[in-house]
């Protein structure tokens, strides 16, 4: 948004959700109810690892419409091709990127990757989802030097998992979960964004 600071309250804020599937998934949801606290929403949701150059240019593009008063991002459910420590350096050069590109007052807010659920009877998780903790774990600490919030979607579809899942061993949701996951965000990222504005002042 590039409207002058006078006429800025005639704007709703804008939020960019950036991610993969998941964020695809519940987004059509999670618009409506931040639309009613005062937020537009844009999307960019992509199945690239942290490390490919192709995200930073596609994100870049995704930032540039407007100056975005939250972006909510995670990346964690792809490029399983990297060990944990290339996924940490990976996440912290993508997390610099953010914050030299973002608008000056911008709330990044992070999301923790969802769980790897198994597709055998009577298991609840897949072996990769050792991968995902590990990620979640790298990334609770990049997050937290950078002083980032961090919310945590692992935690909150894990204990009913099978309630959640589109099917077993479905990383995807079905629209109880998507549901869950659109009122979690959506109240979290309204409480991020009116404790920043308040210690702001």
């Amino acid at each position: 948004r590039k409207e002058s600071s006078a006429a800025s309250d005639v704007y709703k804020r804008q939020v960019l959700f950036i991610g993969n599937s998941i964020v695809r998934q519940f987004y059509d949801d999670i618009c409506p109810i931040l639309e009613k606290e005062g937020f537009n929403c844009d999307r960019y949701s992509s199945s690239r690892s942290i490390v490919d150059p192709a995200l930073y240019r596609e994100t870049k593009i995704a930032m540039a419409k407007y100056d975005h008063d939250v972006i909510y991002f995670n990346n964690g459910l792809h490029g399983w091709h990297l060990n944990v420590d290339q996924y940490g350096k990976g996440l912290r050069k993508y997390v610099k990127f953010l914050k030299s590109q973002k608008a000056k007052n911008a709330i990044l807010v992070f999301a923790l990757t969802t769980p790897y659920p198994s597709n055998k009877p009577g298991e609840k998780m897949a072996p990769r989802n050792l991968e995902v903790l590990n990620r979640n774990g790298i990334a609770r600490k990049i997050m937290k030097e950078y002083d980032i919030p961090v919310i945590d979607l692992y935690g909150l579809v894990e204990p009913e998992l099978d309630k959640y899942s589109k099917s077993k061993g479905d990383v995807h949701y079905n629209q109880k979960g998507i549901e869950l996951m659109s009122d979690y965000i959506s109240n979290k990222m309204v409480k991020l964004f009116e404790e920043h504005n308040k210690s702001s002042k």
